[in-house]
């Protein structure tokens, strides 16, 4: 019997990374899906609206400061140069 053919080396970060990806989509498919149909149950389309408009509002929050940590990333890459 012949020696099995050696495996391709493993890219962890690769992997990392997509795992991560399918983790926020999945995060925001059920924020949003479950979330906002909990409302839409309970509360009917002004709730739902409402909670869209606090949901718009916190991920514009959480984007201004993941903007503001990748420019002080680039900034300590800039000044290492």
């Amino acid at each position: 019997m012949p020696p099995a053919p050696p495996k391709p080396p493993t890219n962890y970060r690769a992997i990392r990374g997509i795992t991560d990806r399918n983790l926020l989509i999945g995060f925001f498919v059920i924020l949003f899906v479950v979330g906002l149909g909990l409302i839409a149950f309970f509360y009917g389309g002004g709730g739902v609206l409402g909670g869209l408009a606090c949901i718009v509002v916190a991920l514009g929050l959480v984007g201004l400061i993941a903007l503001l940590l990748a420019g002080l990333g680039k900034l300590t890459e800039w000044l290492d140069k």
